[in-house]
């Protein structure tokens, strides 16, 4: 009788193991959760300020024609020389969009059909993978993206800035 008592316990305990080791993968770290809100992020504000960098161009490069149209090409070399900062943000986003790698386990599922007049090729992995890297480096490499992007984020609104000022010294609309 004890036997099977005992027999029966150790059964209940195996088959307890089984189930919650066996059942599905173990929740994500907090830092790996960090890093998935980071990297949420960033698919986010990378969307907003591509759209907002392809906008100023456009703004930009609509004053130059209107300027060199006008005849005032003094005016129109000031802003080539914004344009010029503006393009140069555009290739350095795209060179920190290459850059960005899916999360370990995740699929890439946002949005990136773009179509801004140029390639715009995001393919999350095109040759980058944190597999196998531990959460902590991970997160080091979400935040350090968010840093970068922040960074061209500010420097678009210096460029924007400065556009407008020439706008505004220039008096033209």
């Amino acid at each position: 009788m004890r036997f099977k008592q005992i027999s029966i316990y150790l059964l209940a305990f195996s088959l307890a193991v089984v189930l919650t080791t066996g059942c599905g993968d173990a929740a994500p770290s907090a830092t790996f959760q960090e890093a998935q809100k980071i990297h949420e992020q960033l698919d986010r504000i990378a969307a907003e300020l591509h759209d907002e960098l392809q906008l100023a161009l456009g703004d930009v490069e609509a004053q130059v024609e209107a300027s060199l149209a006008a005849g005032d090409s003094i005016f129109a070399m000031q802003l080539a020389r914004v344009e010029s900062q503006l393009g140069e943000l555009d290739v350095r986003f795209h060179d920190w969009e290459s850059t960005v790698a899916p999360l370990p386990g995740a699929a890439c599922d946002h949005d990136h059909d773009h179509d801004h007049g140029h390639d715009h090729d995001h393919d999350h992995g095109s040759g980058a993978s944190l597999e196998g890297m531990s959460d902590d480096a991970i997160l080091e490499i979400q935040q350090a993206l968010m840093a970068e992007l922040t960074e061209i984020g500010v420097l678009l609104k210096e460029a924007k800035s400065s556009f407008q000022v020439a706008v505004d010294e220039g008096d033209v609309e």
